[in-house]
């Protein structure tokens, strides 16, 4: 997984606590939802989608990084409600008293949460976070290209690790303008309207990850294993390469860690 060769670096550089530009055009409030009708979509990638995608930007690529994105599958989904922007650490800070963000910035997203934060933070205003297969449908929106917006890579459309990064794997080609997190919703929404299912923090969803659940997942409404050791986190994030920014990329870890690039968005 891509995450494995993110985390051998470590965590960023303490000098990038410089507080965010905080304009961004989306309300005070991000308490809004958008409503996902009922439907079927096909679920992962072919193996060398993510391959292919990665080597096109980047010289360090592994073929094993994407062997958890098939078979592509088709998925039926009851309707469900998704936020429009990921949870901020001013929403945070008001509902759980804290705000533990590496990166400070009210408009920016919060990070640095565990699985266990975000899920309680959701239970509390009466939501949950989204299954991997819901997300997954809300990232693509009506789309079935490589990205979201299409089938390359663009700054404009995302944050993820380009010439801002400081990171060695960054890719000069690209500049989006921000060194690590950006305020939500700095970047154009998807059909859907909703913002930064591309890029910027990663986003727990509720679901234990196993490689090759895909090939033994239902058809409809999956919810992933039954149990397991590490929790699924999707879209990608400042830190990662364009390719991971893609809604059919899977990546995970241990429910209780922290992260300066994991945040998340409930469901309902």
């Amino acid at each position: 997984m891509l995450i494995v060769f993110i985390l051998l670096i470590g965590l960023c550089n303490p000098s990038f606590l410089v507080e965010a530009s905080e304009k961004t055009n989306q309300p005070s409030s991000h308490q809004d939802m958008v409503f996902i009708s009922p439907g079927s979509f096909l679920m992962g990638a072919e193996n060398n989608q993510g391959y292919q995608s990665c080597v096109a930007y980047n010289e360090t690529c592994k073929e094993k990084w994407f062997n958890d994105e098939a078979p592509v599958h088709r998925v039926k989904l009851d309707g469900f409600h998704i936020d429009i922007y990921e949870v901020t650490q001013k929403d945070f800070k008001r509902v759980m008293e804290k705000n533990p963000s590496e990166f400070k910035g009210s408009s920016r997203p919060v990070e640095n949460v565990t699985w266990f934060d975000a899920k309680e933070y959701c239970r509390q205003l009466g939501k949950r976070l989204p299954t991997e297969a819901e997300w997954e449908r809300a990232a693509r929106g009506e789309s079935n290209s490589v990205f979201p917006w299409g089938d390359k890579a663009g700054s404009e459309k995302a944050n993820f690790c380009d010439a801002q990064c400081d990171k060695g794997w960054k890719v000069d080609q690209f500049n989006d303008g921000y060194s690590n997190t950006a305020p939500v919703g700095s970047f154009p929404p998807n059909s859907y309207g909703l913002f930064d299912m591309a890029g910027n923090v990663y986003e727990w969803v509720s679901d234990w990850h196993d490689e090759d659940y895909y090939r033994i997942s239902p058809k409809e409404n999956p919810r992933g294993p039954k149990s397991g050791k590490k929790k699924v986190m999707r879209g990608g994030s400042w830190i990662n390469y364009a390719t991971g920014v893609r809604p059919a990329d899977r990546t995970d870890s241990k429910p209780n860690a922290r992260m300066d690039f994991v945040g998340f968005r409930c469901a309902r």
